[in-house]
């Protein structure tokens, strides 16, 4: 078993958040503080996230991996089942500290994931689990990509899921623009990204191989708002109809991007 780190984490060795990065803490952490362990996506939604991961990064027993920006672990921990050497990295110092007391086979650290100070080439596979879309510009992208692409060994592989801007019911839900638009659960530098940027900013950043395609079936046990939970059924109903549509690569709620480091 991995050694946990301590939950008591000592000052001096925490991240020192940049302006940018205070609001998400602080958000994180209270998030924490009132509702515990924030793993809202039901056991379907990680089923068939899983089942794409498994499919196109092929992981192998005993690689190293690393989830940046992984909150409380949520899906960090349901990586547990392909025997990798799992490590998880989030800014918020209690969302850690939670991951932390229910770690088995992992383990979590407080870091910037823009400047993680870890080890290059120290990682096969680096996994953002619904993080890219926190940072909301091209350039705040594109310092998290570049040191994603620094941590990986030659021919290592990149994983990530986010909100897709072209989901109808993403831009219902989180679009400023919607008439239906609701900031509970919202950090303020949340934005819904689009695959033809997402491509641009992992080529710019050196990856290889890089395929964004939309996924439905990610449906929810839980989402800020009382509006948004009355109509949870509904979405969650839609998910998987969306699934099985033709449409699914375009409006798929959420947008799975791969990549590769060349060797």
């Amino acid at each position: 078993m991995a050694s946990v780190v301590s939950s008591r984490l000592k000052e001096q060795d925490l991240p020192q958040p940049s302006q940018r990065t205070t609001s998400e803490v602080e958000f994180f952490d209270r998030m924490v503080a009132e509702h515990g362990d924030y793993d809202v996506l039901s056991e379907g939604a990680y089923s068939r996230l899983l089942q794409v991961f498994r499919r196109w990064i092929e992981p192998r027993a005993g690689e190293r991996a690393i989830d940046l920006g992984c909150g409380t672990g949520a899906f960090t921990r349901r990586l547990r089942p392909f025997g990798l050497a799992l490590q998880g990295m989030d800014v918020s110092p209690k969302s850690v500290e939670l991951a932390n007391e229910t770690a088995t086979s992992e383990s979590y650290i407080c870091g910037d994931i823009t400047a993680t100070n870890l080890p290059p080439a120290s990682y096969d596979i680096v996994i953002y689990s619904g993080v890219l879309h926190h940072f909301a510009t091209r350039e705040a992208r594109a310092k998290v990509l570049v040191e994603g692409y620094r941590l990986l060994s030659p021919g290592g592989r990149l994983f990530a899921y986010d909100p897709n801007s072209h989901s109808p019911s993403m831009w219902l839900y989180r679009d400023p623009r919607s008439p239906f638009f609701s900031a509970e659960g919202k950090t303020e530098n949340e934005v819904l990204l689009k695959k033809r940027d997402l491509v641009d900013e992992l080529r710019a950043a050196g990856f290889a191989e890089i395929d964004v395609r939309g996924v439905s079936g990610i449906t929810y046990k839980w989402v800020a708002g009382r509006f948004a939970r009355m109509a949870l059924s509904i979405y969650n109903v839609y998910e998987h109809a969306m699934r099985f549509s033709p449409f699914e690569n375009r409006l798929g709620t959420f947008l799975i991007t791969v990549a590769k480091k060349g060797l």
